[in-house]
């Protein structure tokens, strides 16, 4: 049992130290462990990266879904006011003197 804990008491400090690749003799590896590390960091965080753009395109769906309803809302009304004689009835209702036009337009012409 004493070696046991003498034997995790020596990794500890070795890893305090920095000696802890040297005491296991894979300081020949240590370029490799460095770029194993730098590509799991990059893995890490393009997969963060990935994970707040499908938030966002999530939420911007639900936008659009609200935008196409109130599309669909307006378009109605404006079908059902586009109408010569429901505009014609709108206008009398608020009191309003314009009406349909009782002569053709005349072109202004330039000089």
């Amino acid at each position: 049992m004493a070696k046991i804990g003498a034997t995790i008491r020596n990794i500890i400090t070795a890893v305090f130290k920095g000696e802890l690749l040297l005491r296991l003799h894979v300081d020949k590896y240590f370029v490799h462990i460095i770029y194993l590390f730098v590509l799991i960091l990059a893995a890490v965080w393009i997969s963060l990266k990935v994970d707040t753009t499908l938030t966002k395109v999530e939420k911007n769906k639900k936008v659009i879904h609200e935008l196409e309803i109130y599309h669909a809302e307006m378009t109605s009304e404006l079908v059902e006011l586009g109408r010569l004689s429901t505009v014609e009835a709108h206008l009398q209702e608020l009191g309003s003197d314009v009406a349909m036009p009782e002569k053709p337009a005349v072109a202004v012409k330039r000089r």
